[in-house]
């Protein structure tokens, strides 16, 4: 389907797009090659495309030297998809990504990638998932620009945050096309980005995860504050004085890697 007749389509059939599904279609045919040109498809043999909605990435994606497997959840596009590609080699999933087992999809996969444009709603939990999975170790989104600048965020900022720490100790982010809201039907309120998040060579840690949620439990007390809900105030104390932090300090002015260190030594001291 050609991108600029995605209004005479939509309107057509009386499709009326999901402000809770967050579906927002893209409609520059140009802006679509971009994203898939941007993207590193260098040995990958499985590509999973979520929220694939009128196929502006999908028809870039299909026909290609990899497998394809889309996963829409809405019904309506579903059908759209099945009947768009029913003599491609294309494999079609209508159910909740945050309720698909990824290791499933990818069993006998060696380098399976994700793409997608997420909701704002869902984003951080895909993304999660993402990281929760790990055979996958690129993901390719877009993004609402706010939810960009919180994964981008520098330490000491207003939007740096536990996600943005986990974030960026486990992956490697990088900005690859800003897009305008103009772009999309019905246009968001805010423009949109799209990112690459390759993973490094740290493995997750689920309990990392929650240490960080309890660092930034409440962003105006210090760590300590925050730190003495689960671990005795002697133990912290110690431990800021020996990894030499400051007892005033809260968790927006460390970086990911000092987290990390503090959660290792108090780790070892409640084992």
């Amino acid at each position: 389907m050609n991108l600029n007749n995605t209004r005479e389509y939509l309107t057509s059939r009386q499709f009326n797009p999901s402000k809770k599904m967050g579906q927002n279609f893209l409609i520059n045919e140009n802006i679509s090659k971009n994203i898939v040109t941007s993207i590193n498809f260098k040995d990958v043999d499985l590509v999973l495309e979520i929220g694939p909605g009128l196929a502006a990435l999908t028809d870039y994606l299909v026909d290609q030297k990899f497998d394809l497997t889309l996963i829409e959840l809405d019904k309506r596009l579903n059908e759209f998809l099945v009947k768009r590609f029913k003599n491609k080699k294309v494999k079609i999933i209508n159910q909740d990504v945050l309720r698909i087992n990824f290791h499933e999809i990818i069993n006998g996969y060696k380098n399976p990638i994700i793409v997608s444009n997420l909701p704002y709603s869902i984003s951080s939990l895909v993304i999660l998932k993402f990281l929760k999975t790990a055979k996958i170790n690129s993901f390719y989104c877009m993004l609402q620009q706010e939810m960009v600048d919180r994964i981008c965020a520098p330490v000491r900022t207003k939007k740096y945050n536990a996600f943005t720490a986990l974030i960026s100790y486990y992956c490697d982010v990088k900005k690859t096309l800003n897009i305008s809201a103009n772009n999309f039907f019905p246009a968001p309120d805010v423009d949109s980005c799209f990112i690459s998040i390759q993973k490094n060579d740290r493995e997750y840690d689920e309990e990392f995860d929650k240490f960080l949620r309890l660092c930034f439990l409440n962003r105006r007390k210090t760590i300590v504050n925050n730190l003495k809900t689960k671990y005795s105030n002697k133990i912290i104390i110690n431990l800021l004085n020996k990894l030499a932090i400051n007892l005033t300090t809260r968790s927006e002015e460390l970086s990911p890697e000092e987290l990390f260190e503090l959660f290792i030594e108090l780790k070892s001291k409640n084992d």
